[in-house]
């Protein structure tokens, strides 16, 4: 049985802080070598993508490259500074916006695919039901949900919140069918070897 969060005591940290005292633990100025894999092998095409919490953009400039409409939110405005630069930089067009997600995404959508490299793991922890309304409102039948999850079971410091199959399962199963759901590596550069995490890609059902 998956456990949600008491809401009443959990509070969302504080992201800008985080960028202005340094490099986060997550920020490896390259892209998720776990989407490159999965867009290489083609189970995700070029389509219209929201990215939730994008950083310093290497991922959604990535994407833009290889051919993706890319809206990339993210409330650390030090964070969305970094990324226009790197898609400047880049020559890749992407429409960063500087936002609450869940506030920006009431006026937005539908989007074909929304690709989440970290958010998931920390909202559940105080706001789950909020980001399980959100992806049901910003997605259509067939869309795909892409998220980078911390796994459970590893003991290693400064590493992603922790979550276990059944409760991604029992939490992101009410909206979307599993296409696989497969462990991989974070990276990270305060850990050589990464951190354990679950690889998800998700479809919401044609019908419903």
């Amino acid at each position: 049985m998956s456990v949600v969060p008491d809401h009443s005591t959990a509070e969302a940290p504080p992201w800008d802080d985080l960028y202005r005292q340094g490099n986060p633990p997550w920020e490896t100025n390259r892209p998720a070598a776990e989407l490159v894999r999965v867009v290489e092998k083609g189970l995700i095409k070029p389509c219209s993508v929201l990215e939730l919490g994008c950083g310093s953009g290497a991922d959604a400039v990535w994407l833009a490259r290889r051919g993706f409409e890319v809206t990339a939110v993210d409330c650390a405005a030090i964070a969305l500074e970094r990324a226009h630069v790197r898609a400047e930089q880049a020559d890749a067009t992407v429409r960063f916006v500087l936002a609450d997600v869940f506030e920006f995404a009431v006026e937005e959508g539908p989007f074909q695919l929304i690709y989440d490299a970290g958010f998931y793991h920390c909202v559940r922890q105080y706001d789950l039901d909020r980001h399980l309304d959100m992806l049901w409102r910003i997605t259509q039948p067939r869309a795909l949900y892409f998220a980078l999850v911390g796994a459970d079971g590893e003991q290693a410091e400064g590493g992603p919140p922790q979550v276990s199959e059944d409760e991604i399962y029992g939490e992101l199963g009410r909206i979307f069918d599993f296409v696989h759901l497969r462990p991989f590596r974070f990276e990270s550069p305060r850990r050589k070897e990464g951190y354990a995490g679950w690889s998800c890609l998700m479809k919401r059902p044609e019908f419903t």
